[in-house]
This record gives structure tokens, sequence and C-alpha cells, in this order.
């Protein structure tokens, strides 16, 4: 008898640790908060950059990047859809550029604001507010290194 009760209660020991471990699962992997959808539309380049990456605002993190694929209404430019926390500050002077974590290479959509606005980017989930790409960092250094190196071919 005493056999049967040790097991009893190894088994709901299992039970109750594996059903907190399920709770704990699902409460660190909720969704706080409601977001709103916006777009990024652009020519340029989004090298690096993937579905569910980081979208930050002023290095804060406020989002996760939702879809990239090709934009329906500019032939050729890339749509970038991004979910942000609704109590972002993104206003009509808001814009986006790429950055990039360290040495990895993994690209992040960085929400900046010029300030020459206050009014907010109005956005809903059948007409998203369109957010525009500005250079990023890396995209600044490179144009700059062709016109250096172009330069120098000139001159030699």
């Amino acid at each position: 008898m005493e056999n049967k009760s040790h097991a009893l209660a190894a088994g709901i020991f299992v039970l109750l640790l594996s059903a907190l471990l399920v709770i704990l699962a699902f409460w660190l992997t909720r969704e706080s908060g409601t977001r709103l959808i916006y777009e990024v539309s652009t020519a340029a380049t989004v090298t690096g950059l993937q579905p569910e990456a980081t979208v930050r605002y002023r290095g804060i993190n406020v989002g996760k990047v939702s879809f990239i694929g090709f934009d329906p209404l500019i032939p050729g430019n890339v749509l970038v859809r991004i979910s942000v926390d609704d109590n972002t500050p993104v206003t009509r002077s808001t814009y986006a550029s790429l950055g990039f974590q360290g040495v990895t290479g993994i690209a992040f959509v960085q929400l900046e604001d010029s300030g020459a606005s206050k009014e907010k980017l109005l956005t809903s989930g059948e007409q998203p507010g369109r957010i525009p790409l500005h250079p990023g960092l890396v995209d600044q250094l490179t144009a700059q290194s062709t016109r250096l190196l172009t330069q120098l071919e000139d001159r030699g």
C-alpha cells in the first residue's frame, strides 16, 4: 500500500509540474496590448530583414515585422508591413530605416521622428498608414564609399 501512495504522489507532482510549465509558456509568449498596422514601401533592398524582426522606436522595442513582399500599388517596390504597439507616437513626420544587430547582419526596422509634425499618422487594417523608408547608416556608408572610390579613380 505504501508503494502505491508514493507512486500516486509522484504522478500528481509530475502532472502539476507539467501544468505549471504549460501555463508559464503561455504567459511568456502572450501578446500584451493592441497593435496598429503600418506599411513601409521602398525601392531599396531590405537585405537581412525577416518576418518577426523587431521594430524599434528610438531604440525601444515596440513591435514586429509581420509581412515582407512586393508592393501591389507601386510595381518593383518592396512592401514591409509592421505591427506596432498602439501607444507608440507615430506621426506624419515619422520615418523608418533599417538597422543591423552587431556582426550577425540581422536587420530590424528603426522608427524615428523628425519632429516636423505632431499629427498622428492615421491607420487601419483596411488602409494601413504608410511610413517612408530613409537610408540607414549602412546605406549611407556604402553610398559615400562608392563616391570616394569614384573620386580616387578619376584622380589616378
